[in-house]
This record gives structure tokens, C-alpha cells and sequence, in this order.
């Protein structure tokens, strides 16, 4: 095994250690599942920018603020809902974010 430890990258150790088709034997299980769900490419940069870091992926990918625009855009309560919803929100939370905005811009006014 030859490795250039001045000129190396994880893509490279990857090739050089024979990881792939072992990816099971080789592997962290974290890193495992990475790249049964992303891929090998995805994973390798992940691991690059990420590792030593843990990362805490919300139980929502929209703001609240964001999903609240959209539904503001609406006058039909039931559209708003089907908005809040698709956003992992209740309509009753984005109503009450839209609400909170309101009354801020009324205070600075």
C-alpha cells in the first residue's frame, strides 16, 4: 500500500484502504448509513466538513417564518392549513406567528 501522506484526501485512503464493496467491514455505522443513503461522493464530503461535529438535524426542514409567508399569501383558511401542514406545522402555530408579526408592526408603528 502506497500513501502520499503530503498529497492525500479521504477519497484516496478510501481507494487505498479497499473500501469499496466492504463498505459494511469498514465503515463507522454512522458513516454506514451515509452512504447507503447518499453515496459514497456525499458521505466522503460530509465526513470532510463535519467530522469531530455533531450535527442536530431538526425535526423541520422550513422556518416558521418562511412557511407563515406563504400562508399569509392566502385568504382561504383551508389553503393555509394544507401550507402549514406540508411545512410540519399547525395552521394554529403559523396563524399565531403571523399574529405575533402583526403586533409587532403595530407596536413600531
Amino acid at each position: 500500500m502506497n500513501i502520499d501522506l503530503e498529497n492525500i484526501n479521504e477519497e484516496m485512503v478510501y481507494q487505498a484502504f479497499g473500501v469499496d464493496g466492504n463498505e459494511a467491514e469498514a465503515l463507522n455505522d454512522s458513516y454506514l448509513e451515509l452512504f447507503e443513503l447518499i453515496g459514497r461522493d456525499a458521505m466522503l464530503k460530509l465526513f470532510k466538513y463535519f467530522k469531530g461535529d455533531k450535527i442536530d438535524c431538526p425535526m423541520r426542514l422550513y422556518r416558521p417564518e418562511y412557511i407563515a409567508d406563504l400562508a399569509k399569501q392566502e385568504t382561504d383558511r383551508r389553503e393555509r392549513a394544507k401550507i402549514a401542514r406540508a411545512g410540519g406545522y399547525t395552521v394554529k402555530f403559523i396563524e399565531g406567528v403571523l399574529s405575533k408579526r402583526r403586533k409587532e408592526n403595530e407596536a413600531e408603528s
